[in-house]
C-alpha cells in the first residue's frame, strides 16, 4: 500500500512539474513567434469593467494595428461616444490623430518601434502580442504560470494560461498551437480616491492575428483627413466664458 502511495505522489508531483514546465515553455513560444516576425496585423475589440460594490462601469473599444519593422505603424483605437485616437508612422514622420479635436500633431519619427510606443523605455506590465513583438521577456514581467486547460474561443481551440504579474495582478491568455494570443483578460485592484477598492477587469478579444501581412507600397503613407488640421502641438478647445 505504502509503494502504491508513494508511486502515486511521484506521478503527481511529476505531473505538477510538466505543467509548470509547459506553461513556461508555451510563453517562451509566444515570444518567440512574435519576435521573429517582420510585420504584423492585428484586429481586437477590448471591454473594460470597473465594479466598486453593485456599482459598475464597462466601455467597449474597438483597435486595430499595422506594425512593420523598424518603424513603420498603423494603429488605431475607437470608442463609439468617445471618437478615437490614431498614430502612423511612415518611417520618416510620427503622426498623432485625434478625433474630438480633428487634429494631427506631426513630429520626427523615431528609429524604432519600441521607440515611439514606450515612453521612457518603460515596459508593459503584461505578456501581449506588442511586448512580444518588441522582444520584452515575459521573465521580468511573470512570477508564476500555469496551464489551466483547453478552451474553444470563436470556434478556435486554444490553451488557457494563468500568470501572476509581478505588479500583483491576474492575466489570463488564451493561445493557438503556434503561440500567437487570441484572448487576453488582466484583473486588478485599484484603491478609489474616496476610499474602497475598484475590480477592474480588461479582456481583449482578438478577430484577426496576420504573421508578415502583404501590404501595398503605400500602406504607411499618411493623407490628412479632410476637415482636420495639422497642429505642432494639440489646442484644446477654449472654453466659453461664463455669462454675468
Amino acid at each position: 500500500m505504502r509503494q502504491v502511495l508513494g508511486s502515486f505522489l511521484l506521478v503527481t508531483a511529476f505531473a505538477a512539474g510538466a505543467f509548470a514546465q509547459s506553461a513556461d515553455a508555451l510563453l517562451t513560444q509566444t515570444l518567440k513567434a512574435y519576435q521573429s516576425l517582420s510585420g504584423l496585423r492585428v484586429r481586437s475589440t477590448i471591454m473594460a469593467e470597473q465594479r466598486m460594490g453593485e456599482m459598475s462601469l464597462k466601455r467597449t473599444i474597438k483597435h486595430e494595428a499595422v506594425y512593420q519593422r523598424p518603424n513603420f505603424l498603423r494603429v488605431r483605437w475607437e470608442e463609439e461616444e468617445q471618437g478615437g485616437i490614431a498614430i502612423f508612422s511612415d518611417g520618416k514622420n510620427l503622426f498623432t490623430q485625434i478625433d474630438a479635436l480633428k487634429q494631427v500633431k506631426k513630429e520626427s519619427a523615431p528609429k524604432t518601434l519600441r521607440e515611439i510606443v514606450r515612453t521612457q523605455d518603460r515596459r508593459s506590465p503584461v505578456v501581449d502580442d506588442l511586448s512580444c513583438f518588441l522582444g520584452e521577456s515575459w521573465t521580468e514581467k511573470v512570477s508564476a504560470a500555469k496551464v489551466v486547460g483547453k478552451e474553444t474561443v470563436q470556434k478556435r481551440p486554444l490553451t488557457k494560461l494563468q500568470l501572476t504579474l509581478k505588479d500583483g495582478s491576474t492575466q489570463f491568455l488564451w493561445l493557438d498551437g503556434k503561440g500567437f494570443i487570441w484572448q487576453s483578460q488582466r484583473r486588478l485592484e485599484q484603491k478609489h480616491p474616496g476610499g474602497g477598492t475598484v475590480a477592474v477587469t480588461i479582456t481583449e478579444t482578438y478577430h484577426e492575428v496576420t504573421a508578415n501581412p502583404k501590404l501595398p507600397a503605400n500602406f504607411f503613407a499618411f493623407q490628412l483627413p479632410k476637415g482636420y488640421r495639422e497642429v505642432k502641438e494639440f489646442e484644446m478647445p477654449k472654453r466659453p466664458a461664463p455669462q454675468r
